[in-house]
């Protein structure tokens, strides 16, 4: 149907336009603050090949007339810009050649890949200030180029292209680079506030918050960044460098390839006695590993831990470090480690990509660096500098405060001995060209969270649990070594229970006591000899002088009789307080009698104490099956109820209803008899039971809770036994290690690591062992797997006390457990071997 007119004389040809109000909105939400703007700047000049950058901050402070108005400028050496870059990258927003760099895996002369890619950090010199002027000397080019941007003449302005912007070119010999300086700054008083010195350190707000956005820790990447506040010069890289090199411990962390290597150096200072110590640890400190240098704490160490010094990779450092362990930590043995899908459509864990980093742990005890005046100058930095800090090609990305954890895992317990937060510096160096899945949000405000991140975080936290279980470890080992020499001194075995202990005391407290009253009953009798022997000399004198002198006594002999006199009484009363002390002493035998029954009520409580920590385990497991079930009967119970409403009389869905009701509270019951063994008033109910039928029994519970899933249980048999126990204290040991190997075989499952998963129980007299066809344990932890708080599960996923708890309820009945010497086909040990022989009765 037709109109009655041309399609041609309605046409007309429109543009979309940008208000300039857009780019000062997105200089003010994409650019997070004034210092981050500067930042931007300081990108460019690597990006530009610089090999220094020098930002000059001009506060309008200085007493110098020739200072001019506040400014800031960023100069460097680098390759310029050509008036096509000015074009395309200046005065194009959003446009970014390095974006099509980096697309096409291209670098710079010098090796860099590009920082920027969003074409955004040009507004950086918009959120700074008014006015910026560009003086740039392409490289190769015998021209210099000045452009200058007035930001205010394009507030009146309806488009942006109404602003004419003129670029001015002229001849020059110098060499290549860009200098750019913004006049007219928005905020003059924050550089004023920032460039004044620290009252209490002497650091400027300047310093310390280009610290954060800047690498101190050096120029590695090829760019020196130089600081000038008001023609004064101010060093980026020195103070952090003087307080690292006070660092006690150290920790140096390399990722490649699917391995993070760690490796973690401690000094002697690590166990020195803080500023409030007590004298006796200064002491103890100075005689036992300052007086040789630790060498008899080190051969302690070698003789008494050995599974340890083996599982930490422990050996003596070099100065001026003492001791030093390493760890390797793989991107695939990651407990929930994030996937990505290849192009075949496989699987694999998301490679963050290679990256370095170095963490210290700085105390200094009662010291401090050279470089500061005093103790609390140095603390008040080293809070400013602390933070483990993430740097992508020397330039920081702001992360939350504690993204590693630090402070949510500390305690205020005297006995905590990781990784304090405001202790704790470095960095995590990653780069454009290794860590591009690496995302950093638009803000600049951290990561995106991808798969990549999410094992980048993984990989890190791995490093953080090494470190927490490597210091408490040479922390207690040291603690241990001090008791176990004092002991010795003392006369004492180290490894002397509790009982013994007390009995010692008994012991010394009834020989001294008797040897006190030996002696005191002599000095008793010398002291009333010498008392009478005064008495007669004093009355022979005093005869003598009154028959000479007609009774009258020298009054200097007269005093000496009398001091005499005054002595004899206060050694016998000195003697008489000494008898009562050494007649209380024979109170403090009810008192060791005290103390001999609390240890043994308290050894009997911490039996206990496990059998609950091992129910508990055992009760997290069970209630939640048992809650599965109870969700299954509310549901069905509210749909019968809606159908019942619906009709008069019953049917088939009532039919079924009943019948699922039935099956439910069949399976509630079959929970509930697994866990009544280990209720408290079932505890001391001992019986004879097969291992055979007993372990016959679990697998089939077990196989009711694993039959929607993919693991499979089997029992062999190849000399059974019987054994007396409780029930209860065996399903709970093993539920702990099969609830172990439900763990690991769903996360290699879900890894596709494994594809038919299984548990294996046999049965050979005296012995019954578990494995399955997983991972196996990893070689870090081969030694202290059965130790308290060993665990490689996610945080808040494993406590490190499940095994801890097979041993000691095992150990209550006579029997052990251990890692059988066979290894799968990672070379890992894998086979779990319990010897029942003190539960076994004799046929």
């Amino acid at each position: 149907m037709s109109h009655g007119y041309e399609k041609s004389d309605l046409t007309e040809i429109l543009h979309l336009e940008v208000h300039p109000s857009v780019v000062f909105k997105l200089g003010e939400d994409l650019i997070t603050d004034s210092m981050q703007a500067l930042i931007e700047l300081v990108k460019n000049c690597y990006d530009a090949d610089a090999t220094w950058a020098e930002i000059t901050i001009n506060t309008g402070l200085a007493d110098s007339e020739s200072q001019g108005p506040p400014s800031i400028t960023v100069k460097d050496n680098g390759s310029g810009m050509t008036v096509e870059s000015i074009r395309r990258g200046w005065l194009t927003i959003s446009n970014s050649v390095k974006r099509e760099m980096k697309a096409q895996g291209l670098s710079t002369r010098l090796g860099r890949t590009p920082l920027g890619d969003k074409g955004l950090g040009r507004l950086g010199a918009q959120r700074l200030g008014d006015v910026v002027a560009i003086v740039t000397r392409p490289n190769g080019n015998a021209a210099e180029y000045e452009l200058i941007i007035d930001w205010r003449d394009f507030h009146s302005k309806s488009s942006l292209n109404e602003v004419d912007l003129s670029l001015l070119t002229r001849p020059t010999q110098e060499h290549s680079g860009t200098t750019l300086t913004i006049t007219e700054l928005r905020d003059p008083e924050q550089w004023r506030d920032a460039a004044k010195s620290g009252s209490e350190d002497g650091a400027s707000v300047l310093q310390k918050d280009l610290s954060v956005m800047i690498s101190p820790y050096g120029d590695e990447r090829g760019l020196k960044i130089l600081l000038k506040v008001d023609e004064e010069r101010v060093d980026l890289y020195d103070l952090p460098s003087r307080v690292r090199n006070a660092a006690e411990v150290r920790y140096i962390l390399d990722y490649a390839s699917g391995k993070l290597d760690v490796i973690g150096e401690a000094s002697l200072d690590y166990w020195a006695p803080q500023e409030k110590a007590r004298v006796e640890d200064r002491v103890a400190f100075e005689s036992l590993l300052q007086a040789d240098s630790g060498a008899a704490f080190l051969e302690w160490l070698r003789v008494h831990r050995p599974k340890q010094m083996q599982a930490f990779n422990c050996q003596a450092a070099e100065a001026p470090y003492f001791l030093s362990a390493r760890r390797s930590i793989g991107l695939s043995d990651l407990d929930n480690v994030a996937l990505q899908r290849s192009e075949q459509g496989d699987l694999f864990p998301a490679d963050p990509g290679s990256f370095r980093g170095e963490v210290d742990y700085v105390t200094l005890g009662q010291g401090h660096p050279e470089a500061f005046n005093n103790r609390s100058e140095f603390r008040n930095y080293l809070k400013s500098l602390a933070g483990v800090r993430v740097y992508r090609d020397g330039f920081g990305v702001r992360m939350d405060e504690d993204w590693l954890g630090l402070r949510k895992s500390q305690t205020s317990g005297s006995s905590y001995y990781t990784l304090r937060p405001e202790n704790t510096l470095g960095f995590i160096d990653i780069s454009a060209r290794y860590n591009a899945q690496l995302v950093e949000t638009t803000d600049r405000e951290g990561f995106a969270d991808t798969p990549h991140y999410r094992n980048f975080m993984a990989l890190l936290q791995g490093w953080r649990s090494f470190t927490e279980q490597f210091q408490t470890f040479i922390r207690r080992s040291y603690n241990e070594y001090r008791q176990e020499v004092e002991a010795v001194h003392t006369g004492i075995d180290p490894a002397a229970s509790t009982e013994v202990l007390i009995q010692h005391v008994e012991d010394t407290r009834t020989r001294t006591i008797v040897t006190a009253k030996r002696q005191l009953r002599a000095l008793r009798e010398e002291a009333d000899a010498t008392a009478k022997s005064h008495e007669r000399v004093a009355n022979e004198l005093d005869a003598s002088q009154r028959s000479l002198f007609a009774g009258s006594i020298d009054p200097a002999i007269a005093q000496e009789l009398s001091n005499l006199q005054a002595a004899d009484k206060r050694t016998g009363e000195s003697v008489s307080e000494i008898e009562a002390i050494v007649e209380s002493l024979e109170s403090e035998r009810a008192v060791l009698q005290i103390l001999r029954d609390q240890s043994e009520q308290l050894r009997g409580q911490l039996a206990q104490t496990w059998e609950t920590v091992s129910l508990g385990l055992t009760a997290e497991a069970v209630s939640h099956e048992v809650a599965h079930v109870a969700e299954g009967i509310s549901v069905r119970s509210a749909q019968i109820r809606r159908h019942l409403a619906e009709v008069e009389i019953a049917d088939r869905k009532l039919s079924n209803y009943i019948q699922y009701v039935q099956s439910a509270a069949s399976a509630l019951k079959r929970q509930l008899a697994h866990l009544n063994p280990s209720l408290r008033y079932m505890r001391e109910r001992r019986e004879r039971i097969s291992v055979a039928d007993f372990c016959r029994d679990l697998v089939e519970y077990h196989q009711d809770r694993w039959n929607k899933g993919p693991i499979s249980i089997n029992v062999e048999v190849v000399h059974d036994f019987t054994i007396e126990v409780n029930r209860g204290k065996l399903t709970q040991v093993l539920d702990n290690l099969l609830l172990n190997s439900e763990y690991w075989l769903l996360q290699d499952h879900r890894l596709g690591a494994q594809s038919s998963p299984a548990v294996s129980l046999l049965i050979e007299a005296p012995y019954l062992y578990v494995s399955d066809n997983g991972r196996g344990v990893d070689r870090s932890v081969e030694s202290t797997l059965f130790e308290p708080f060993v665990s490689f599960k996610k945080q808040g996923e494993g406590r490190g006390l499940g095994l801890y708890v097979v041993t000691q309820l095992l150990d209550s009945e006579g029997c052990t457990v251990a890692l059988a010497s066979d290894r799968n086909r990672n070379g890992r040990l894998f086979k779990f071997q319990m010897n029942l022989g003190g539960m076994r009765v004799e046929a």
